[in-house]
C-alpha cells in the first residue's frame, strides 16, 4: 500500500471524528452486525478497514474497492458509506 503513515493516521483519525456514525453503519451493512452501536476505526488496509468495537472485539469489515493510496480510501469509504445508508 502506497498510503504513508501520517495519512493512513489522518484518514483513522478523521473516520473517528466525524464519522464514526459511518463505522457503525459498515458494521451493520457489511458484516451484518446489527448488534454495534459504536466502533472506531483501528486500522485500514488493502482490503479492508478493522474495527474496534465497544467490548474490545476486532471487526474486519471487507473493502469494496481496493484502497491503495488516500484518495482511494476517501472514494472507497465515501461510497461503502452511501451504499450502508441502504440498511
Amino acid at each position: 500500500m502506497s498510503i504513508t503513515p501520517d495519512e493512513l493516521e489522518r484518514i483513522i483519525g478523521h473516520m473517528n471524528d466525524d464519522h464514526g456514525d459511518a463505522l457503525v453503519r459498515y458494521a451493520h451493512a457489511f458484516a451484518n452486525r446489527s448488534d454495534v452501536t459504536a466502533a472506531k476505526m483501528v486500522d485500514l488496509t488493502e482490503t479492508e478497514i478493522v474495527l474496534a468495537l465497544e467490548n474490545d472485539e476486532r471487526l474486519a469489515i471487507p473493502l469494496t474497492g481496493t484502497v491503495t493510496t488516500a484518495k482511494d480510501a476517501h472514494t472507497v469509504l465515501v461510497d461503502m458509506a452511501k451504499e450502508a445508508k441502504i440498511y
